[in-house]
């Protein structure tokens, strides 16, 4: 069937094939829609509006469970099943029609892009250097790029340009959905990946301000456009892996759909969701949780900073054990939550039930259980009271001497050429780090085992046929119905992809040995490799958990081992190969939005390309300013000890290249530490046969989803070094929203679910930047809730863990 046969399929016939069971992600739930309300002219279908007790396609011996992020359904070859989970999980909420004649390239497009892709760059650059960091999405600019489309399609004059033999106008018409996603994948592209910064800023980071070594910005942008740019490469040449089958469904896309959707429902979908008991628009729900989570912030961040961690353990007993355990900044976090929402985000409104319940697993076993047992019976680890800080440094990333003092980083290298200072490491030594932070480096060696052999295992042949389509030159399959509609587009070849690659590679080359950012050649074409590597496994993972593995630690590993004593390279060596693929996995994401909403692709790749580079520029003039503004040389504001700007994920990351760039792995571990990362290595590659082969036995729905990768993963501020009061909140967001809400109130849960996260996570960003520039002009008075000591210049907050180390309980 071509695809114009497809756009011409009666609303009747779309509505019975949706008049089949649903399952959503989480744990299997299932539910029986109604027939759903359809347009032909954007084809945009709403969520089903119903839930059975019961499916009976459970009881079909023909069915099959499999993984495929956590959705059921009965294994068929053909696109569009009837009783085919994934296509109706997918086709809820994306267009069933295209229209390939919309204009999609407009002057609307580059204005507004590049207007929230450096306004994205700006805000997530502030709070990039908070304490706990937090990300301002592309949602947002999903919400206010509609009416400002609406508003330029209305006021722009209509008349028409001929530029190098093209005609064009600033009002080609009516605004257009496609318009729409290339304005928001343009901003994501330019400041809404990773962590909300170019991860090659974190060496820039680094260098210039917590080493305070002087990094030149023309140098730094080359550097950042670089790790972006390979990434960008990477990305189109595995799309076919990643993007065009089915089964890689992306969840993390999923809110921002459901929001496209909510917007370019035509009259009779309109009407049917007006039928429903929830009359509030999705748009005016928006900006009341927007508002309302904006004036709530300021409590946790200004008014009522004690409300960010509330140890509960430490309200019975300030006895140094028990802040051991209650503690979130030092300990390990025990009954500790927090009401600030810097910590949760939408991610767990998006994220599959069972994959945050399987990472919260993880992260108990490794982290509450595994991390005690082992301090308890006295294995290889810092076991003593920090002189420092007088308690127990359970979860510290610091690291310690021989007398259990925590070290400056600083003093393990001379700061004029980078080199280590052997004289200090011969006296300071042997040094040692916390089984947390222990069990953080193990985590990733036996998750990057892990997530090869469970891909090797589960898609070895699905990667296999693909490898053999590439190469014959083979496009899109057929048994995706987006693909069909996608096979009217042009395709952007591989090896232009391939081309773009090579030739950032060889920028990449040229920065590494000739500025600051000191890398030899060959160190940086392994860490493009081993990047390459890993990219089709992690990539896979997340297309199916919405959850990214990095390289970090193997990067770090190796690098230590290759290049000891080079500190700097070191950090390059981690960039080029963490970000490269990281870049990848980001841009893939929006490469699959733009597979389900039916964009062309070499409209995607000028997006893509445009945006990439536009952040690369603007985040690097951004962190500039910052750092002279708020730096040393500024106001001070930027500080370690800081409850709020203490720029933690860049401390972290510097930290690390110290420990593995000035002592090396194989002093690191050396003598009782020694086999530890290759042990992990080893069960982190054994572990996953256990769920395959019991499936291979014993066939069930739950194999699949015993997945070692997650179980192994460490989710964003949730390890060493942060504050560790992430699990309870995370646990009942997960609950509330992806189960109860899910289950018992479907009509409620599809309509607001995805507009309450946008919402709450902009309502935190808008605060958070009010609050960067308020905050320290005009501090909060000193009370119960906000404790302290001085004022004006010689003001002085407490710990933000205060109800652990307040200074009335001496412990």
């Amino acid at each position: 069937m071509d695809s114009d046969s497809l756009r011409q399929r009666s609303d009747a016939t779309l509505d019975s094939e949706r008049d089949r069971s649903y399952s959503n992600d989480n744990l299997g739930a299932t539910t029986r829609p109604t027939p759903a309300a359809t347009s032909t002219t954007t084809g945009v279908i709403s969520h089903p509006h119903t839930k059975p007790a019961d499916d009976p396609l459970k009881h079909d011996p023909e069915y099959v469970a499999y993984e495929k992020a956590g959705i059921e359904g009965r294994h068929d070859d053909e696109y569009d099943v009837e009783d085919d989970a994934i296509a109706r999980a997918i086709n809820s909420v994306v267009p069933m029609t295209d229209d390939p004649t919309e204009p999609v390239a407009t002057f609307r497009v580059l204005f507004l892009g590049t207007l929230w892709g450096i306004g994205l760059c700006f805000a997530n650059a502030i709070m990039a250097f908070r304490t706990a960091p937090a990300i301002m999405s592309a949602t947002i600019v999903l919400i206010l790029a509609y009416p400002m489309g609406k508003f330029m399609a209305r006021v722009l004059p209509s008349h028409s340009f001929t530029s190098f033999g093209r005609s064009w106008s600033l009002n080609p018409g009516p605004f257009t959905m496609k318009e729409h996603v290339i304005i928001v994948l343009m901003a994501s592209a330019a400041g809404s990946t990773g962590n909300g910064v170019p991860y090659g800023t974190d060496n820039v980071i680094g260098q210039k301000l917590i080493a305070g070594q002087d990094v030149s910005f023309a140098a730094s942008t080359f550097w950042t456009l670089a790790t972006q740019l390979a990434g960008f490469g990477m990305a189109g040449i595995v799309r076919r892996f990643i993007i065009w089958p089915r089964e890689m469904v992306w969840p993390g896309n999923f809110a921002q759909l459901a929001v496209f959707a909510s917007y370019w429902k035509e009259d009779n979908a309109l009407a049917a969701e007006g039928a429903s008991k929830y009359k509030l628009s999705r748009y005016t729900a928006f900006w009341i949780v927007s508002i309302a989570f904006f004036a709530y912030e300021w409590l946790p961040l200004y008014i009522f900073p004690a409300l960010q961690t509330i140890s509960l353990l430490c309200w019975f007993s300030p006895n140094k054990v028990v802040k051991a355990f209650g503690s979130a900044s030092t300990g390990m976090g025990y009954l500790t939550i927090s009401l600030d929402w810097t910590y949760f985000s939408s991610t767990w409104l998006t994220t599959p039930l069972w994959v945050t319940l399987t990472l919260l697993a993880g992260n108990l076993f490794w982290y509450w259980i595994l991390t005690p047992i082992m301090y308890a019976a006295k294995t290889p680890g810092y076991q003593n009271i920090d002189p420092n800080s007088g308690a127990y440094a359970m979860q510290s990333s610091a690291l310690y001497n021989a007398t259990g003092h925590s070290i400056n980083k600083k003093d393990l290298y001379f700061l004029a050429n980078f080199t280590v200072n052997e004289e200090f490491v011969a006296r300071e030594g042997p040094f040692t780090i916390t089984h947390y932070f222990l069990n953080n480096y193990l985590i990733s060696f036996f998750n990057a085992t892990a997530t090869l052999a469970h891909i090797a295992l589960w898609y070895g042949p699905q990667i296999r046929r693909q490898f053999n389509e590439m190469r014959k030159g083979l496009g899109r399959g057929d048994k995706d119905i987006h693909n069909h509609f996608m096979r009217a587009y042009p395709e952007v070849p591989e090896w232009f992809y391939a081309a773009i690659f090579v030739v950032f590679v060889v920028v990449m080359i040229v920065v590494g040995e000739k500025t600051v950012f000191t890398i030899p050649w060959w160190a940086t074409l392994l860490s493009i490799a081993i990047a390459a590597i890993f990219l089709i496994p992690i990539g896979i993972v997340q297309a199916i958990t919405g959850q990214q593995i990095g390289l970090n630690v193997i990067t770090e590993f190796v690098a230590g081992l290759l290049m000891p004593g080079k500190i700097v390279a070191v950090m390059c060596f981690k960039s080029w190969g963490y970000n490269s693929m990281s870049q990848a996995l980001s841009l893939l994401g929006d490469l699959k939005m733009g597979h389900y909403l039916h964009i062309s692709p070499v409209v995607m790749f000028a997006t893509q390309f445009y945006g990439t580079a536009l952040g690369a520029i603007a985040s690097n003039g951004f962190v500039f300013w910052i750092i002279e503004s708020w730096g040393p040389n500024g106001s001070g504001k930027l500080d370690p000890a800081s409850p709020s700007w203490g720029y933690a994920n860049f401390s972290l990351f510097f930290n690390a290249a110290a420990i593995w760039g000035a002592i090396g792995p194989k002093a690191f571990f050396a003598d009782a530490y020694h086999n530890l990362p290759y042990l992990a290595l080893l069960f982190g590659a054994i572990m996953p046969f256990l769920p395959w082969l019991a499936n291979r036995a014993y066939p069930h729905r739950f194999w699949p989803l015993m997945n070692f990768a997650v179980f192994s993963t460490s989710v964003a501020i949730w390890g060493v070094g942060y504050r560790s009061a992430y699990f309870w909140g995370t646990l009942f967001i997960a609950l509330f929203f992806q189960g109860y809400l899910y289950r018992r109130h479907f009509p409620l849960w599809s309509k607001y679910n995805y507009v309450f996260g946008a919402g709450a996570d902009f309502g935190l960003a808008i605060c958070t930047i009010c609050f960067a520039f308020v905050g320290t002009a005009a501090m909060f008075p000193w009370w119960a809730g906000n404790p302290g000591s001085g004022s004006g210049a010689d003001a002085s907050p407490l710990p933000y863990d205060w109800w652990c180390f307040y200074d009335s309980w001496s412990g």
